[in-house]
């Protein structure tokens, strides 16, 4: 199925970070605090020259070369991946970088519709991570300006049940009725 045909977004975070964002729901970096940080310091300096730490980062799809690297980066940290439906994504005006924010000088935030129309959705089906534009564009990003709240989300993915288990622990502690999909291609293996 073709990325562009598909529902979701996709938002990478620690399982550890998972009680917070049920609380207070996804924050933009710059409204951060008592987190498990798993970014690379490099990119969130470049992020903040952009003024990327007042959005929250979702991916096209799970298992991109971002949520690899983070993983691979932090192999001792259990991970989920938080979905939020693209239509609300879209009727919210969501802004989009339609390749990886830090891919060159000239990156602009585009409206929802503009964004999407100007992926090059052929060269992120494509997902070849030793094409620097494929890449590049496998790391496009819908970013939200507000705290995505839980009462947002349409369901998780995760590595394996005993993840499934703890994350289905915490959503109903938190009173969060949530799918809880278990996809290890969605994940590093280990």
């Amino acid at each position: 199925m073709s990325i562009q045909t598909q529902k979701l977004i996709y938002h990478l975070t620690c399982i550890d970070n998972l009680a917070s964002i049920l609380d207070r729901g996804i924050q933009p970096r710059s409204a951060l605090s008592g987190y498990v940080d798993i970014a690379d310091g490099e990119i969130i300096e470049s992020r903040q020259k952009l003024g990327l730490e007042n959005y929250v980062p979702f991916h096209f799809f799970g298992g991109n070369p971002f949520d690899g690297r983070v993983q691979k980066d932090h192999p001792e940290k259990e991970f989920v991946l938080i979905t939020v439906r693209r239509e609300h994504a879209s009727a919210q005006n969501w802004q989009i970088i339609p390749r990886h924010p830090l891919a060159d000088e000239d990156i602009k935030l585009m409206d929802y519709a503009e964004g999407f129309s100007t992926i090059d959705w052929a060269k992120m089906n494509e997902r070849n991570y030793s094409d620097d534009h494929s890449k590049s564009v496998c790391m496009a990003e819908c970013l939200s300006p507000d705290v995505v709240l839980p009462e947002r989300f349409f369901s998780c993915y995760v590595a394996n049940s005993s993840n499934q288990k703890t994350v289905l622990e915490s959503l109903n502690a938190a009173g969060y009725d949530k799918h809880v999909n278990i996809n290890e291609g969605m994940f590093v293996k280990r």
